[in-house]
């Protein structure tokens, strides 16, 4: 498996031992002492897991298949806990629906005997096979190590400053960027840092090296140090190497850090000095403040160049933004290739078959100069024949665990929280060259159970996503947009791709023709384009926990679905856009499933009703799955379901009645009232038991709606941030319905689509945190309740109101006479559209004076208006800061009230446009 995650796997399972739900089942099931055996012997285990780990790091084959040994065991305690889990709760519902108070009482004597006789021979052979393995940790002579104790890993070797610059390809570029900065005339800090990044064996050093002896500098510092910093940040270490690098002389042996720090402090006092700190890895800001304190001596000037392969050391180190480092083009690419490759006298040859085959082997390496180097080395002196077989086998050369550039990128991995190590190894999955989304990763991960909320109250999906920007920060993976979850995709540099490869062994695996990798041993598999046709490989995996396929992947054919009914360990199934038009009746075998995606499957019109035996089920997504239209009658025993994604199941008839005793759902997207009344449909009282909703959540077919005066649906749930409430059509008691579905005050964003009564609800003024409004399709609505104490609105769309007259029912007339209006009106509004309106008048209801008048409102921060199709608006609060208007078909909008917005615009890019226009 990944290294250095079996430590936290054997963690997981101990926890799991100890949980209340195994106590409750050893107890009725008489199983308890064999129980509290497993896990004795799993804390024995553990406690050698760090020194059993680090040997197999030094290539203790031995100690590797131990290892692996162990793995499948813990598996399989895990799968048997899960087991057990999700028997107590399917008898929880069998027994009423959670009504019995412990797990024992849902037995009866003749159950427990039966299911005993089941579960215990499991048991005991788990904890045989376990004492097998303890009893090969004594021969081993393996140490107890705590908790906390890291793995040892290798070092990389110490770096120097010198380079001999004819053998230096393609970084001038890199190179003069730095010098141009390090020769800045008037520095903004005293000593002034820039940190330059990328994945290893990308050239940081090498860059590094030649700003170091660029000769520009020469007389500009009088000072210049190079440090290699490597694994160890130690501040004594360190400020040891700057002294040696100052004074070149090592300083006195045994000397304690308060001596030290006074020594460099005189080593650089009042000189311009230049230190190049190379290959940093401490992401602790303490220890880099404390350093940086020790460095601030020299002249003012001073600057330091870090080398790093993480984003976050270079945000918490950097005065200046970090360089990032570019791969080599092409030709700089096969340049170097050349000269590793050839002697001094064949490097100019003009082999035009060679040089085809050497751009091949360039685009595999992707610019990445270690990479070459390591390529290079092989085909030294090579045949032609022998430059084919290489090109064939590159990956094979790169990987290579002694000559190739693996062992340099597995430092990056080593530093790895054991946390992101399974996460990042689940990358491998991922074929070369792809994109792939940022949140289904995120939720392959939490199916998995590779994301651990500190807290219960901490959102798993938010957890998964720090997760993500951490492994993008550690330049593991490429992300264009991080700032927003929903729209984001990543892809992966194909080095970093082999590295996934090669720390996750054979538990993961892309099924292909070219290789027969599928085994008992595989955990996680995916498919590339050739895989349709041997899906029958998937027989030797019985034990496998995730599937995914290529997108790109057809995937209708059903000896498919044979081999992954097979898969009776499986949590994460992903059948998105395969073009299936069924799930088999089997699919309600897979009891240990917590994740099951079939999003874009257009031809998928329901699903079997054994579905509703999965009660580890915590995600169904059936996005965009256009002609669904029934989820199972009892939905509401898959108590653990935490997201149901429906959005874009247009033809979905009705939510089924017991959708509310899902207690634990947090995602809904989509809510459908349905047309009938039938003893499985349900209504919106389904909401009320829905508490832990959270995000966004669209109410459809609101003319279906029959509600009780006086209910809540939605204002308890604080976490909903987007809401939309649609009528297609109606009349029956709209207000009554629009009253009962008050948001919570911290709503984000509304939309009312289609509404059929005649006045908008007051509540709508109590959404103070309100920063998006959108109304439209309102065929009877003449009043709005008042906008202007909505001081969050950043945005507002009024679309075919056809009965409104005024936007606000307000008593802005009798406080412009009296003097008393603030003249900031909606003071974060920025973007106002109003279309087809045709009764519209004015913002206001009466008459509410000149707009000369000076205490007349304005809207501050308006700068996109658009009003189209309204002939008769004649009163609007004035819009100073308003750079883009559009009108249009707005021919009666007042010319006095033109005049007056222009005479008090302060804005002269909006005086211009209206110069342009005639009234």
């Amino acid at each position: 498996m990944a290294e250095g995650i079996l430590f936290d796997l054997a963690g997981k399972v101990l926890e799991g031992l100890g949980s209340l739900a195994a106590e409750e089942l050893e107890a009725a099931l008489g199983l308890k002492e064999e129980m509290k055996k497993l896990a004795r012997t799993g804390s024995a285990i553990r406690a050698g897991l760090r020194d059993a780990e680090d040997q197999r790091n030094r290539n203790n084959h031995q100690v590797r298949l131990w290892l692996e040994n162990l793995k499948d065991v813990l598996y399989d305690v895990e799968d048997l806990l899960d087991e057990f889990s999700c028997d107590a709760l399917r008898q929880k519902i069998v027994a009423g629906d959670g009504k019995a108070k412990k797990v024992r009482l849902f037995f009866s004597t003749s159950n427990q005997l039966a299911y005993g006789l089941k579960m215990a021979p499991k048991v005991k052979t788990i904890r045989e096979r376990l004492n097998a393995i303890a009893a090969d940790r004594v021969n081993f002579q393996l140490s107890d190590c705590p908790v906390e104790t890291p793995i040892q890993v290798r070092e990389r070797d110490q770096t120097y400053s010198f380079e001999r610059s004819e053998e230096i390809i393609g970084r001038d570029d890199d190179k003069n960027k730095i010098v141009r900065l390090l020769l800045k005339s008037e520095p903004e800090q005293h000593v002034s840092i820039v940190p330059t990044i990328g994945i290893g064996g990308l050239g940081k050093t090498t860059s590094a090296k030649m700003v170091f002896n660029d000769e520009k500098l020469g007389d500009h510092f009088e000072l210049k140090m190079w440090v290699c910093v490597s694994e160890k940040f130690e501040l004594k270490v360190i400020v040891e190497k700057v002294i040696e690098a100052a004074t070149k002389a090592k300083p006195e042996r045994g000397l304690q850090l308060e001596t030290l720090q006074h020594h460099l402090r005189d080593s650089i006092n009042g000189k311009k000095y230049l230190l190049v700190l190379d290959d940093v890895w401490n992401d602790d800001p303490e220890k880099w403040r404390n350093l940086r304190n020790l460095l601030s001596g020299g002249a003012r000037g001073s600057w330091i160049v870090i080398t790093t392969r993480s984003r976050f050391v270079a945000e918490i180190t950097g005065t200046e933004p970090h360089h990032n480092l570019r791969g080599l083009s092409g030709s700089e690419s096969w340049s170097l290739l050349k000269q590793t490759a050839f002697n001094e006298e064949s490097r100019e040859s003009n082999n035009s078959r060679i040089e085809a085959i050497g751009m091949e082997i360039v685009d595999k390496c992707k610019g990445v100069p270690l990479a070459l180097r390591a390529i290079g080395k092989v085909l030294y002196k090579s045949t032609e024949a022998e430059w084919v077989k290489v090109n064939k086998n590159v990956h094979k050369y790169l990987t290579h665990e002694e000559n190739g550039i693996m062992p340099i990128l597995k430092l990056s991995y080593h530093h790895l929280p054991s946390h992101l190590k399974q996460c990042f190894a689940y990358c491998s999955l991922v074929p070369k060259g792809t994109s792939f989304s940022v949140p289904g990763l995120i939720h392959h991960w939490m199916a998995l159970g590779f994301i651990q909320p500190l807290s219960e109250d901490e959102d798993p999906e938010e957890t998964g996503y720090e997760y993500f920007k951490d492994l993008v920060w550690r330049s593991f993976l490429d992300c264009k947009s991080i700032d927003y979850l929903g729209k984001s995709w990543f892809t992966m540099h194909d080095l970093m791709n082999d590295l996934a490869s090669s720390v996750a062994g054979k538990e993961y695996c892309i099924v292909s023709l070219e290789e027969e990798n599928v085994n008992e041993r595989s955990r996680h598999v995916s498919f590339d384009n050739s895989s349709w046709v041997i899906g029958n490989n998937l027989l030797k995996a019985t034990k496998v926990r995730s599937f995914a396929r290529n997108m790109s992947l057809p995937f209708y054919r059903q000896n498919y679905m044979a081999s992954i009914a097979n898969c009776k360990y499986l949590r994460m199934l992903d059948l998105s856009g395969s073009g299936i038009k069924m799930l088999p009746h089997s699919i309600g075998n897979l009891k240990h499933l917590k994740a099951l995606y079939l999003s874009g499957n257009r031809y998928l019109l329901k699903l079997p009703s054994s579905l509703s035996r999965l009660q580890l089920l915590e995600t169904l997504d059936l996005n965009g799955c256009s002609n669904f239209r029934t989820l199972p009658n009892k939905t509401s025993r898959l108590v653990s379901l935490k997201h149901l994604l429906i959005d874009g199941c247009h033809k979905l008839d009705y939510m089924p009645r017991g959708l509310g005793k899902l207690t634990r759902l947090q995602t809904l997207c989509w809510f459908v009232v349905g047309r009938t009344t039938g003893k499985n449909v349900g209504g919106l009282s389904e909401l009320n038991g829905l508490k832990k909703l959270r995000g966004k959540l669209r109410i459809l077919d609101l003319q279906n709606a029959i509600v009780e005066k006086g209910s809540t649906y939605l204002k308890d749930k604080l976490n909903l941030k987007s809401l939309v409430l649609e009528w297609r059509w109606g009349f029956r008691e709209g207000e009554t319905v629009l009253e009962c579905l008050q948001p919570p005050p911290n709503l984000e964003k509304l939309q009312v689509i289609g509404y059929p009564g005649s006045k908008m609800s007051s509540w709508l003024s109590s959404i103070t945190n309100l920063s998006e409004l959108i109304l439209e399709g309102f065929a009877n609505c003449q009043h709005l309740p008042p906008l202007h104490q909505l001081y969050s609105l950043k945005g507002i769309k009024l679309s075919r109101l056809e009965a409104l007259e005024n936007v606000s029912e307000t008593e802005m007339q009798e406080e412009l006479v009296s003097g008393k209006s603030t003249t900031t009106f909606l003071p974060s509004l920025e973007e106002l559209e109003i279309y087809d309106c045709p009764n519209l008048k004015g913002w206001w209801k009466g008459d509410v004076g000149e707009a000369s008048n000076p205490h007349w409102p304005c809207f501050p921060c308006l700068s996109h208006l658009t009003i189209e199709h309204r002939p008769n608006l004649t009163t609007m609060p004035m819009f100073p800061s308003v750079t883009k208007l559009k009108l249009k078909n707005t021919s009666s909008l007042s010319q006095d009230t033109l005049l007056s917005f222009y005479e008090l615009s302060l804005n002269s890019s909006f005086n211009s446009i209206l110069t342009s226009l005639n009234p």
